[in-house]
C-alpha cells in the first residue's frame, strides 16, 4: 500500500484538484478527479449568458511579432468556452510602419477585419474599431453585444472569454 501525502490535512490529490479547478473546466475537473458524492467539490451552477455577439477591438501599432499570437489567443478562448453566437475582430493598426495590418489580416481571416489609420492615438483608434464593431452588429440588440477591448501585445488565458460572459451584466 502507498503511504498518502498530506500538506495541512489535505491530500496531495486534493490539493491537485483544487489547482485543476481554478485553472480548467470545473465540471470535466470534478468528473475525472473527484467522487461525485464529494460535496466539498461540486461544480457552482451558472446562468447562461444573455449576450449574443462579441465584438473584439485590437488597438496596435508597430506589432507585427506580437499581433498573430493575441489573435490566435482570442481564438483559442472562445473555443475553450464554447461560445457558439457570433464573434467579430477588429484590427486598428494606427499609423504602423511595419507588417502589422498584413500578419493581422492573416490571423484574423474571416472573423474579422483590419482597419489602417493614422490617427496616432490609442483611443481615437479604440474609437474607430468600436464603432466598427458596432456597425457590424447594428441588427443584434446593444444590450445582448459584448464590446472587449485588448492589447495588441497581450496573450490571453484561456478562460478570459468565459469570465467575460459570466460577468457582463445586461442593463
Amino acid at each position: 500500500m502507498r503511504k498518502r501525502r498530506s500538506v495541512k490535512g489535505f491530500t496531495v490529490r486534493a490539493l491537485f484538484t483544487a489547482l485543476l479547478r481554478r485553472t480548467c473546466d470545473s465540471t470535466v475537473v470534478s468528473q475525472l478527479l473527484v467522487p461525485t458524492d464529494s460535496p466539498a467539490f461540486r461544480p457552482v451552477p451558472r446562468a447562461p449568458s444573455k449576450i449574443r455577439a462579441v465584438g473584439i477591438v485590437i488597438s496596435a501599432r508597430d506589432q507585427s511579432h506580437t499581433i498573430a499570437k493575441s489573435i490566435l489567443s482570442i481564438f483559442a478562448a472562445n473555443s475553450y468556452c464554447g461560445w457558439r453566437n457570433s464573434l467579430w475582430i477588429v484590427v486598428v493598426a494606427d499609423a504602423c510602419t511595419d507588417a502589422t495590418a498584413r500578419v493581422a489580416r492573416d490571423a484574423v481571416g474571416a472573423f474579422g477585419e483590419v482597419l489602417e489609420v493614422s490617427a496616432r492615438s490609442l483611443q481615437t483608434a479604440h474609437r474607430i474599431g468600436a464603432s466598427s464593431v458596432i456597425e457590424h452588429f447594428r441588427d443584434i440588440p446593444r444590450h445582448a453585444l459584448l464590446l472587449a477591448s485588448v492589447d495588441a501585445g497581450t496573450e490571453l488565458r484561456c478562460d478570459w472569454m468565459s469570465t467575460k460572459l459570466q460577468s457582463s451584466r445586461p442593463v
